[in-house]
């Protein structure tokens, strides 16, 4: 099972990326205010293991500590829980000051992590992980949201399409692909699309395939909420354009970028249109829109500006109220996909601080680029879905 592990690495590989943005980069050992090396921090955590009764703890489990920073990335620091699944880590910050610090246990071949350790002295579950028996069988795997975001044409001959779903393990157990025949989530991609391409994120980019019309994943699907964010390109001629489902979807969103553009089908229904970055969008949304439907989709054939997929991505955020009832949700769902350490610190006001620092080094920036407004743009979407989620549980929603 060492692809499981490899592929739960790139997807922390690709959050943590999106967290340094926030912050600049300097490097050189961290000092104290006396000039002194940075105190000895410490994080105390319990590995459990969920079975049908409960948690029971997991002695022997191998854990790890890491270090990602943009000077390096790293396990700096390894040992074995002990007979009460217990472990304890005792390090010095050095380096990049914006460096991250994670900690990981591998069990049955699949590698689960903290959030990024924050705290001088990380204890009271802060760095406690659960961990989780894998099967191939099929259990179920929900669609607690989907987003299909229909651009404007680029060229004479094409417009790009992108779509992310928010996936659900509601089990007390980890899919993971049997034979290439048994994906863990597969969905349908509409007649005519080329160029598919996955991005990376919580399923990372080389765990999803193309093939023969579907949209194919073999990313390990632990319990909780995962998200898989792919793009491709339809030819003008496709008008209007059939978006499949194979299964139900808990809220269905669709973007049309063109004020006489629309959407049908699915119970969808016409809410309030957005702008980014002064390009126009309808919106439809549609709650517990049935399997085996389809999303008919009427949408211009005049040719606008050049929409990156990068850029595009983020603009998933617009949904802020959608995702807010989403996250609340998951809460009533119960404890199991409630843990922190699915949902990030429980901080709200941590989060809210972050946001605010991103949001200050952006400003400062004299004319920032194309890429560089993209990287904000990502890195605040994440931490204000991240916020919703702390808010939530904080509301004891």
């Amino acid at each position: 099972m060492c692809i499981g592990r490899a592929l739960v690495t790139a997807a922390l590989l690709s959050s943590a990326a999106a967290l340094l943005a926030q912050a600049p980069h300097r490097t050189g050992e961290t000092k104290g205010s006396a000039g002194k090396p940075a105190a000895v921090r410490e994080a105390r955590g319990l590995v459990q293991r969920i079975i049908a009764t409960g948690e029971v703890p997991l002695p022997g489990a191998w854990v790890v500590l890491h270090r990602v920073g943009s000077d390096v990335a790293a396990p700096i620091d390894s040992m074995r829980t002990d007979a009460n699944g217990r472990f304890v880590f005792r390090y010095r910050a050095t380096g990049d000051t914006s460096a991250l610090y994670f900690i990981a246990a591998s069990y049955d071949g699949i590698a689960y992590f903290t959030p990024p350790l924050r705290k001088p002295v990380a204890g009271g579950g802060d760095a406690d992980l659960l961990v989780y028996d894998t099967t191939s069988a099929p259990i179920p795997v929900s669609i607690r949201g989907r987003h299909v975001i229909v651009t404007a044409p680029d060229t004479g001959k094409g417009r790009l399409v992108i779509e992310v779903f928010e996936l659900s393990n509601d089990t007390s157990l980890t899919r993971v692909a049997g034979t290439p025949e048994k994906p863990t989530f597969e969905t349908a991609l509409p007649d005519g699309a080329t160029d598919a391409a996955a991005t990376d994120g919580d399923v990372p980019a080389e765990a999803v395939r193309f093939e023969k019309g579907r949209v194919r994943v073999f990313a390990p699907i632990a319990p909780g909420v995962k998200q898989l964010s792919f793009h491709y390109r339809l030819p003008l001629n496709k008008a209007p354009v059939a978006f499949p489902a194979l299964a139900p979807a808990a809220v269905l969103e669709v973007l049309v970028e063109d004020t006489q553009g629309s959407a049908s089908g699915a119970k969808l229904k016409k809410v309030a249109s957005v702008n980014l970055e002064g390009r126009p969008f309808r919106r439809f949304l549609a709650q517990d829109a049935p399997g085996s439907s389809v999303v008919t989709v009427l949408a211009p054939t005049q040719v606008g500006a050049v929409f990156s997929a990068r850029m595009a991505f983020v603009i998933v955020a617009v949904g802020a109220a959608m995702l807010a009832g989403l996250a609340a949700s998951l809460m009533r769902k119960g404890p199991l996909v409630a843990r922190a350490h699915e949902l990030g610190d429980a901080d709200p006001d941590d989060f809210a601080r972050q946001v605010a620092a991103l949001d200050d080094a952006f400003a400062k920036k004299d004319s920032p680029t194309d890429d560089e407004r993209a990287d904000h743009y990502e890195a605040r979407a994440r931490l204000k879905s991240r916020l919703t989620s702390a808010l939530a549980r904080r509301d004891g929603l």
